[in-house]
């Protein structure tokens, strides 16, 4: 969704692009626009034997790159966003590098959240990251709080290091919060989103009395199979207060959740890139009961309906901080979250957006 979105603010804002993506799930995102090419590799597939949805895996990168390559004979400016795994992504790079390309990497998070090859080998995972910033021209991060992360892991050099915020990702006409007490926990479930601190805060604030309840809705990270089944087991123990949609969430039902939720819980640790979750929450008109990690901190100093989770971000004091939120009436939460829905729709507006990259593509193009 990122990417789609950022397409479209960088074609409001006069822009020329080459999208190279695979079919959105959204259709609205595939009508024609004017300036915009569009190259579709194939999707993956969710569903099917193992085998199939690897052939498909293979199939969309190498339509990736063959796309790369067609849109290498009409720009030299790549933003890249989001790219395959390290072992196809870094050779492209590398091919577009040498025929003179001018590459801006998105790093959504400038440190991972789960590293994905054993501890031995953290070395090469960590020069894989360390050689797609070095064959970039400029990166982009998404929060101050991601340049201090960065800068401090990686050897950048004279590149240019540029924060442009998250933009908003509206999903319909923004609803009032029932005020039913209903909590949702949304986005891939891994460690760093605090899971198992949610689950039991949740649990401790509605012995407390909070009449609170929590969904949990998403796909575990692969890579933290263990940590999730820790997890679930403590969600299952708790049926009463914790109710589970666990696999891929369509963006029909992503709507209906919001809809139906009063606000997102958000107890992330160790995040230091801005939070699309807290920007769907702020975009759609729902509070968030979150820490201030990350680029979170910079939207809850900037005014957005929120009940900070102080550190540290354990059990106890995500209780302590949805018995605050229960406390409040529905409706001073639901004026508080228009009131900064209506102003982040002008500050982060994809157009807003999109013309930042423009003028820093501008600026990569005569460096």
């Amino acid at each position: 969704m990122f990417a789609q979105e950022l397409v479209g603010g960088m074609l409001a804002a006069g822009g020329r692009v080459i999208f190279i993506a695979p079919q959105a799930e959204n259709s609205e995102f595939e009508v024609p626009r004017a300036g915009m090419t569009r190259i579709r590799p194939r999707r993956e597939l969710r569903h099917g034997s193992r085998l199939r949805r690897f052939a498909a895996s293979l199939q969309r990168v190498g339509g990736s790159a063959l796309g790369l390559l067609r849109a290498r004979l009409r720009t030299r400016i790549f933003v890249v966003t989001i790219p395959d795994p390290f072992v196809f992504s870094l050779p492209m790079l590398m091919l577009l590098r040498l025929s003179g390309a001018r590459i801006i990497y998105v790093v959504h998070d400038p440190l991972p959240h789960a590293w994905r090859l054993p501890a031995r080998f953290r070395m090469i995972e960590n020069a894989s990251f360390q050689a797609t910033y070095s064959l970039s021209r400029a990166l982009v991060v998404l929060s101050r709080a991601g340049v201090a992360a960065l800068s401090g892991a990686y050897r950048l050099g004279s590149r240019p290091v540029q924060v442009i915020e998250h933009g908003v990702f509206v999903m319909g006409d923004a609803t009032p919060a029932p005020g039913h007490g209903t909590l949702l926990l949304f986005g891939t479930l891994r460690r760093n989103k605090g899971i198992r601190e949610a689950i039991a805060g949740v649990v401790a604030a509605r012995a407390k009395g909070a009449r609170v309840r929590l969904i949990i809705a998403g796909a575990p990270d692969p890579i933290e199979a263990e940590y999730w089944a820790q997890c679930e087991v403590l969600a299952r123990a708790h049926p009463d207060a914790v109710t589970l949609e666990i696999g891929y969430v369509e963006d029909c039902r992503l709507h209906d959740l919001i809809a139906a939720c009063d606000a997102f819980l958000l107890p992330y640790r160790d995040f230091n890139s801005q939070s699309g979750v807290a920007m769907l929450a702020s975009s759609n008109a729902r509070t968030v009961i979150s820490s201030r990690a990350g680029g979170i901190g910079d939207l809850i100093a900037d005014g957005m309906a929120a009940v900070p989770i102080e550190a540290p971000v354990d059990e106890a004091a995500v209780a302590k901080a949805v018995i605050a939120f229960a406390a409040v009436p529905a409706a001073e939460w639901n004026q508080r979250a228009v009131a900064y829905r209506d102003h982040t729709m002008i500050a982060r507006a994809w157009p807003v957006i999109g013309k930042q990259y423009i003028d820093l593509a501008a600026a990569v193009d005569v460096r």
